[in-house]
């Protein structure tokens, strides 16, 4: 921590008050103060993803598939194959005997990766899609 820090003062519902007080205890944080500066850098990755455009973007996208749908791997393998400028690294791994999961570890424009996400969620057999991206 610097010494370049500026007080602020936040007003919360009570409710509010005793969730994060909770959160502080259950992950140990030193105080609400560290807790909240790091939910408010989740909150400026986030921002930053929704403003933007073509800047550079790290994170993840899990997809949850079923594996005996015919043509699943093949399609899956394709978009990855064609996006490939968007996509680090892939991790297969079984889940069941059904159902596969593929983690995508993703590096580019916002609009590369969400046309990723958005072309793997609509492939029949997947059954999930969840994008997390983060910040520097």
């Amino acid at each position: 921590m610097t010494d370049d820090i500026d007080r602020i003062s936040l007003t919360l519902p009570s409710s509010m008050v005793d969730r994060l007080d909770g959160i502080v205890d259950d992950w140990e944080y030193d105080s609400r103060s560290e807790a909240m500066r790091d939910a408010l850098r989740d909150f400026f990755a986030n921002y930053e993803w929704e403003t933007g455009g073509d800047e550079r973007h790290h994170g993840t996208i899990v997809v949850v598939h079923d594996h005996h749908v015919d043509g699943i791997a093949d399609e899956l393998q394709t978009i990855q194959h064609e996006m490939a400028e968007a996509i680090t690294s892939v991790q297969h791994i079984h889940l069941s005997h059904d159902t596969c999961m593929e983690t995508l570890v993703v590096e580019g424009a916002a609009s590369d990766i969400t046309e990723l996400a958005n072309r793997l969620r609509a492939l029949s057999g997947v059954q999930q899609v969840k994008v997390v991206v983060v910040g520097e």
